[in-house]
């Protein structure tokens, strides 16, 4: 029975333990200086995507008040 859950976890967790440090690899912070508030700011890129799927912005420290920016800090 405790091999049963053994293996039962190693399945379960095993994606997990493989997967997690590949989606670290695609996501990187960047402090970078907004264009539209001329202020620095530190972004969390995303760069997960296909290739021809540009850059997206995942979280910026600049976000409670420019929610809606245009994103042009990454070009």
């Amino acid at each position: 029975m405790k091999t049963l859950l053994t293996m039962m976890a190693r399945l379960a967790l095993g994606p997990l333990y493989v997967f997690r440090p590949m989606a670290s690899r695609y996501r990187y912070k960047k402090i970078v200086n907004c264009p539209e508030s001329d202020q620095p700011a530190e972004i969390l890129v995303d760069a997960s995507g296909p290739r021809k799927k540009p850059l997206s912005i995942r979280n910026c420290s600049l976000w409670p008040t420019k929610k809606g920016c245009t994103q042009s800090c990454l070009k």
